[in-house]
């Protein structure tokens, strides 16, 4: 039991060294264009079952000057296979505001698999996700597959209403095989009662095959119930 023990949490510190380490070496990149951006979303969930929930969510993105980037409506399901597995599946309808150019119009589909796991008051998420989008004005199809792995560690503190966690996410485009994208984050959430819950998260996002990144303040608000 011991042993045991030992091991879970040595992989726990392993993968939160993992998740701590990729955002300093981001930010070591002085030359690195920067960019501030501002996302905001009021989602709303609903327990079909004990296994099974429905969501919609709709977001609002800004980008620098407090312009409005792109906006968003989302829905989806997801549906507890066992206690350490959870799938999911979700569709976004999106528009993109363009300064120069026409708006533009996508679908995006999006399926996940998430496996997670508590060591003590400490809980970890692996989650793999496939998206795709359509955009609607031309006649590809969905030609923009991404394999998506994110690493997540959230911390339950003892009689308190606040979870901080954090984690990274790799985006893997498929077309050209290669990582295209990392999402560092940093969030913490806050329960106001059993039904609503808020959220303030930082986000960066770093190309490793661009010299630029991406600062992003997120706010969410959710209703469960």
């Amino acid at each position: 039991m011991l042993r045991k023990n030992l091991f879970r949490l040595i992989f726990a510190i392993a993968c939160t060294g993992i998740i701590i380490a990729g955002p300093f070496r981001a930010l070591a990149q002085e030359e690195a264009e920067t960019e501030w951006n501002i996302w905001t979303s009021f989602e709303i969930k609903k327990d079909i079952t004990d296994r099974l929930s429905a969501f919609v969510a709709p977001q609002v993105r800004f980008a620098e000057q407090f312009e409005v980037d792109e906006y968003f409506i989302q829905a989806g399901v997801e549906y507890e296979l066992f206690n350490f597995l959870d799938i999911a599946g979700n569709y976004r309808y999106l528009i993109n505001e363009r300064t120069n150019k026409s708006t533009e119009y996508f679908h995006r589909i999006a399926f996940d698999l998430v496996g997670k796991h508590d060591v003590k008051r400490l809980g970890l998420q692996l989650r793999t996700r496939y998206s795709n989008y359509d955009e609607l004005d031309d006649n590809e199809g969905f030609n923009d597959a991404t394999m998506r792995y994110r690493l997540k560690s959230d911390y339950d503190i003892q009689n308190s209403r606040f979870k901080p966690s954090i984690g990274v996410e790799f985006f893997h485009q498929l077309q050209d095989r290669e990582i295209n994208k990392i999402r560092y984050i940093a969030e913490v959430a806050y329960k106001i009662d059993k039904v609503h819950d808020i959220s303030v998260s930082y986000l960066l996002h770093a190309y490793p095959n661009q010299d630029r990144r991406t600062n992003i303040l997120t706010l969410e608000y959710q209703i469960d119930f």
